[in-house]
């Protein structure tokens, strides 16, 4: 079950990016970026997950053409069928990028605001000189820290 796209065109972009939000939250005593899925996205990656001792892993593709800079954060459940993408123009998500690096987690949860406070997913993201790279190819091309 993938939703990885291919691009061939700017237009497509934007009609491929993450529509749930993501943002930045307070995690285990600091701060971590949150992606939000719709509630039948998380339900479904929960039920890969729940109860099992597992491995994701996780890639992010950027793109840029000098000026804007667009992300896809891919997920895949090691040893399931599971595997997602999510696509997110980076240009004005410097901050949540710099918060991936710092924390080395991403978090999911569901939409709903009910659901929230009881139902996140956080991901350890291992690579952390792989995060670095990203984090100074997203900052270089859109001209921001992540400090703004």
């Amino acid at each position: 079950m993938s939703n990885k796209k291919k691009f061939s065109s700017y237009d497509d972009f934007y009609r491929n990016l993450h529509t749930s939000g993501a943002s930045i939250i307070e995690f285990n005593k600091g701060t971590a970026p949150c992606i939000y899925l719709d509630n039948n996205q998380f339900r479904t990656f929960i039920n890969y997950a729940a109860g099992k001792k597992m491995a994701v892993d996780t890639n992010l593709d950027i793109y840029h053409n000098g000026k804007d800079v667009f992300v896809q954060i891919n997920l895949k459940i090691m040893d399931t069928a599971f595997e997602h993408s999510f696509l997110f123009h980076a240009n004005e998500m410097v901050a949540f990028f710099k918060v991936m690096l710092e924390s080395a987690l991403i978090v999911l949860s569901p939409n709903d605001p009910s659901l929230m406070s009881e139902n996140i997913f956080a991901i350890q993201l291992p690579k952390k000189d792989k995060l670095e790279e990203a984090f100074q190819i997203i900052s270089r091309y859109t001209d921001k820290t992540g400090l703004e």
